[in-house]
């Protein structure tokens, strides 16, 4: 049979453009407002939205382009402030507005039932027209509504009874002379499907759970209680599927059908439960409507059904034979409906995802459709590449890279942002910041800061989009904001709160605003500015540690920053103030039963700044404070880090501020076992959960295959059992997320303190940004692949190739993992390779360091104060952790046994006197010689590698 399209007679748009419709959303109903009256069409939305419409065509009046819509054809459009589920037409009204020859309007909200009564206003003109809702109840609901069921239960004449179905499957039965009533269906179980209501046998049937269509007597609900033992099915059916809806049509004065849409088969059922016919379907169907052309005590009565498609294809059926098939041109439908209007006898009523309404009629219009050649032709790779790169070489003509710079510099000038922090916090966050808080970081009453950023407008935008990026734990009081059609010259300005929202270790002050925008040609442009928020945020002052685990040294190398605290810490001292210690408290810690205290020590003789805490998590603030100050200080004297580049170029950041090679390796190292611990362990309880949810849907077809005559009780006991144990075991894996959530912060410190120091040391540029730019934060951990997954290439990367690789070969090439999964990870191996990378790292940096400091002292002589004997001591054992010395030198040097977590000392650093206002004293640990010969470093006389040698076995270009 061929295929053609659904002609169109009427359409229009409702108001919600939305896809807020279903298939309760429409309605053709007549209300008895005039003695010649056709079916109205009635439109609801889940936003509130009711349109009532009149289509209609006059004799004389033609078609104009396919639509008979007119404006006069709307009679009605109100928003009712709550969502509509289901509208529905009946004989609802009861008591002194009893009307048994009008039907009247029942809207069905989520906590309520409201019964209208429509009014007719005739105008002067006949644009004049229209309908108003006189409300004559409101019925409160108890609990969340579905859908309504209507009818004249227990046989009523003159007047029509509902019924309310809830999301947890009770029943509701309301009746115009105030009796309410509710009952609960039997079953473990209740899907939340409507339920229908067969007038011929005054019964109702639902659907269960265990895809059974059941049949409940109106008596048997009417009398039964909550108990639902007292009562049973009349008649049951296994329908084998999930349905897509269901309907009650009288067919035969003996007998009605029920007709059932499933989601592969068309069923339809007798009012006795005898099955009439199955027919299988080859679509997917989406929504039907059955009626009955003729009238049912008649022999001739047909029973003919409509089922759209999700393809947009509507198919007729009389019985189970289809007698026609047609195409939609747009939209498939959500519902449909027949109705008779004024011109055209049984159209066809179809209601869209977003509300176009439409009236059709099947013609016979061709539905024109070509099926498109196949192209058969073989790929040419030759080919493919030539047009590839022809593609690459217009993108490259087109754009051209000497004129990004400009290009930024005119977006800049379009758009100018001004975006500042303030310094000062605010001890309340306020009400309304903290209902998006926890309550266990609300009762904290942590401090809160506020900025402004400015925006201004040259140019005409179509749209600006300003995000704010933020360290997790910190959060922005407005995340994103869109604007529209901004014309030039708008300004505006913004003002935003930062406050902390989880009690996490933040690793950086740091707050990025982007600003997207594009112009009204089109033309896409991204601008992005930072700003630090203030350290009194997130510490405040405590006494300052006399030892600590963790020491961290920086040399002030410029000459005209001065070394004060007040210069670096502003929020804590005062500019004239002349204190060498501070303690800071840190107030989110990672345990609350724990106090983490950070020291910064300023040492008097010397301009060396000493940061040492027991916890690694409480550096990464401090450390990027003291580099930012350097840094802008640098950059305002006129030592800033630009310049013309050299070849094997120093680390510029070194003639402002230089870390002494001493990295907290295995602190680091200790929150990576612990971050992959607890990766592992979220994989394995997965897999429980995986395992756990097979045996429940085992178990539950098993409940479902089961038969009724055999007892059920030991297999409903397993059930249960284990939909316990699942249960348990999902709460399991959600306190191992929230622990995970909690290493991640943790290990992103750690990671960030790594780089904030790798970043100060005297080694050259290029290696240094490339090491940090492999251990970038924040860190991330993915569906497929866990942090240390993901890192794995970069880390061999590092390890066989450039001045880290111990030896120069290429066996490295074969040596690097880079197809990782979780199955062929190696921890062990990677965890080895990045131990062996950071001492790589502090040999590397000592030794450049020594040979800087050899080549300024020949040319340079000793400042005043520098004792003699410190030529021959070594500072904090550095020599012989990095085993770097040639061996006639090894032998004049006394070597001091230490931790390379303790901080670089010597006598200059501190005296006995220097902190003796907050009792500090200076504890050295045990001493012992060193004797013996110690093994050779491999790489005793590496040198590093020129530009062109630098990882150039892997194509990275500069």
């Amino acid at each position: 049979m061929s295929l053609f399209n659904v002609c169109n007679w009427w359409h229009t748009q409702c108001s919600d453009l939305e896809e807020n419709y279903d298939v309760a959303s429409l309605l053709c109903a007549r209300f008895g407002l005039d003695e010649n009256e056709k079916d109205y069409v009635v439109v609801g939305s889940h936003s509130g939205n009711l349109s009532i419409f009149y289509p209609r065509l006059e004799q004389n009046r033609r078609i104009e382009d396919g639509n008979a819509f007119r404006p006069t054809d709307l009679l009605l459009e109100v928003n009712l402030k709550l969502p509509i589920l289901g509208i529905y037409a009946g004989r609802f009204s009861g008591g002194q507005f009893a009307d048994e020859r009008h039907n009247q309007l029942a809207v069905l909200h989520p906590r309520s039932v409201a019964i209208y009564k429509l009014n007719s206003i005739g105008g002067v003109a006949e644009h004049g027209s229209q309908l108003r809702l006189q409300s004559l109840a409101d019925y409160k609901l108890k609990r969340g509504a579905l859908a309504l069921t209507k009818g004249s239960f227990g046989r009523v004449k003159g007047r029509e009874f509902f019924c309310i179905t809830h999301l947890d499957g009770t029943l509701t039965f309301h009746e115009q002379d105030g009796i309410l009533y509710e009952c609960q269906l039997p079953g473990n179980r209740a899907l939340p499907v409507p339920v229908v209501y067969c007038e011929r046998t005054d019964s109702f049937l639902r659907f269960t759970a265990g895809w059974n269509l059941e049949c409940f007597t109106y008596q048997d609900l009417s009398h039964s209680s909550l108990n639902r033992s007292e009562f049973k099915p009349s008649w049951s059916v296994c329908i084998g599927e999930g349905i897509v809806d269901i309907c009650v049509v009288q067919t035969k004065s003996t007998s009605a059908s029920i007709m059932i849409l499933g989601e592969r088969n068309f069923i339809s059922l007798t009012d006795d439960g005898v099955v009439d016919f199955i027919l299988k379907l080859d679509f997917t169907p989406r929504c039907f409507y059955s009626f009955v052309i003729g009238y049912y005590w008649e022999p001739g009565a047909r029973l003919i059904t409509a089922i759209a498609s999700t393809t947009g294809k509507l198919f007729i059926y009389e019985g189970a034979n289809i007698i026609w098939a047609a195409q939609y041109k747009d939209d498939p439908p959500v519902a449909i409906q027949r109705s008779n209007l004024n011109g055209l006898a049984g159209g066809i009523v179809a209601l869209g995802t977003t509300g176009q309404l439409r009236i059709g009629y099947l013609g016979s219009e061709p539905f024109v459709f070509k099926v498109p050649p196949v192209n058969m032709e073989d790929l040419s790779f030759t080919e493919a590449h030539k047009e590839l790169q022809q593609l690459e070489e217009e993108i490259k003509a087109a754009v051209d890279v000497s004129d990004l710079e400009d290009i930024d510099k005119r977006a800049a000038e379009d758009v100018r942002i001004q975006f500042t922090i303030n310094a000062e916090t605010k001890e309340d966050a306020g009400d309304v910041l903290l209902l998006d808080v926890p309550a266990h970081v609300a009762v904290k009453e942590l401090p809160a800061g506020t900025g402004v950023l400015k925006l201004r407008c040259k140019i005409e935008l179509a749209e600006l989009q300003v995000i704010f990026n933020t360290a997790e734990g910190v959060r922005c009081s407005q995340d994103t904001l869109t604007y529209v059609d901004m014309t030039a010259g708008q300004v505006e300005t913004l003002q935003f709160d930062f406050y902390v929202d989880d009690l996490l270790h933040v690793h950086t002050t740091r707050v990025d605003v982007i600003v997207s925008f594009i112009s009204v040609k089109g033309i896409p442009r991204v601008l992005q500015q930072s700003a630090y928020l203030p350290l009194s945020m997130f510490y405040k002052t405590r006494q300052p540690q006399k030892t600590a685990s963790i020491k961290l040294t920086y040399n002030i190398t410029s000459k005209t920053l001065t070394p004060k605290l007040s210069t670096f810490f502003p929020e804590f001292v005062a500019s004239e103030s002349e204190s060498q210690a501070l303690g800071l408290l840190l107030l989110c810690p990672g345990d609350e039963k724990c106090e983490e205290v950070v020291t910064i020590v300023l040492a008097k003789n010397s301009n060396r700044l000493r940061i040492q805490s027991d916890t690694l998590e409480t550096f990464p603030m401090i450390l990027e404070r003291i580099i930012k100050v350097a840094l802008d200080h640098a950059s305002e004297t006129s030592l800033g880090l630009k310049g013309k580049r050299t070849k094997n170029a120093i680390n510029p950041k070194v003639k402002t501020l230089m870390a002494n090679p001493v990295l907290p390796i295995h602190a680091i190292l200790h929150k990576v076992d612990l971050h992959r611990e607890t990766q592992e362990n979220i994989h394995k309880q997965t897999l429980e959960l995986d395992t756990l949810l097979e045996q429940f849907k085992n178990l539950q077809r098993k409940l479902q295959d089961h038969s009724e005559d055999e007892s059920k009780e030991t297999l409903v006991m397993q059930v249960e059992e284990n939909y316990d144990h699942l249960i348990a075991e999902g709460d399991k894996l959600m306190e191992i997320r929230k622990l995970e959530k909690i290493q991640r912060c943790d290990l992103t410190c750690a990671i960030s303190v790594a780089t904030s120091l790798i970043g100060a040391l005297h080694m050259e540029e290029k290696l240094v940004n490339v090491i940090c730019g492999v251990l970038c934060t924040p860190i991330e951990d993915w569906i497929e692949l866990s942090w240390e997954e993901s890192m794995s290439p970069g880390i061999d990367m590092l390890y066989h190739y450039g001045p880290l690789n111990r030896i120069r070969n290429s066996e490295g090439v074969n040596a690097i993992e880079t197809n990782v999964t979780h199955e062929n990870f190696d921890y062990n191996r990677f965890r080895r390779h990045t131990l062996s990378i950071l001492e790589r790292i502090q040999r590397i940096a000592a030794t450049e360091a020594k040979v800087g400091g050899e080549e300024t002292g020949e040319n340079n002589q000793k400042t005043v104060g520098e004792s003699d004997s410190e030529k021959t001591v070594d500072i904090s054992g550095l020599s012989e952790l990095l085993e770097v010395l040639p061996n006639e030198q090894r032998s004049k040097v006394h070597m001091v046994r230490r931790s390379t977590l303790e901080a670089v000392e010597d006598d200059e650093e501190e005296d006995e006197d220097d902190l003796r206002k907050v009792g500090f004293k200076k504890e050295y640990g045990s001493q012992q010689n060193r004797s013996g010969e110690n093994s050779e470093w491999v790489n005793e006389n590496y040198e590093l590698p020129t530009s062109e040698e630098l990882f150039s076995d892997l194509g990275i270009w500069w």
